[in-house]
């Protein structure tokens, strides 16, 4: 079983405190995964939000000539499918474990259940997804552009 303290390196829990972290463990749960086991794949139905303990993740997109395209391999700290999670929606992705890896899962129905009974701690997750998501927009943009130097 996981406790408080598996929860304070996590980027999506950033600025919670401990009560709050220990309000959280009681509805994460805890995946292992082999090398080359997937995480999940595109177009599957989302289970919540993963936040990677150990190991690195590849999330890579297919091109509709069949060709993956990996994006970005996320590692410990770091947390996968919160998009999809937000949306409600299926994954638009790939993600595949690299190497080993120990995942933390929010699942969507824990995560829907606290925006009702939870609301400070949500509303600190939701700033951290912003500023990660923002960051990750501010990466992409400088690979376009420097894609679009070098064609």
């Amino acid at each position: 079983m996981l406790s408080d303290q598996d929860l304070t390196s996590q980027v999506l829990l950033e600025g919670l405190d401990n009560a709050e972290l220990e309000r959280l463990v009681p509805v994460v749960s805890e995946i292992r995964l082999l090398k080359d086991e997937h995480v999940f794949r595109e177009k599957q139905a989302c289970r919540g939000i993963h936040m990677i303990r150990s190991g690195r993740i590849e999330i890579s997109k297919t091109t509709t000539d069949g060709w993956k395209q990996p994006l970005v391999i996320a590692g410990p700290g770091n947390f996968i499918g919160e998009i999809a999670t937000l949306e409600r929606s299926d994954h638009a992705t790939d993600a595949r474990a690299v190497e080993n890896a120990e995942l933390i899962l929010f699942s969507k129905e824990a995560f829907e259940e606290l925006q009702q009974r939870e609301p400070q701690i949500m509303l600190k997750i939701i700033k951290n997804i912003a500023i990660v998501s923002a960051l990750n927009v501010r990466r992409m943009n400088e690979k376009f552009l420097k894609a679009l130097v070098n064609y």
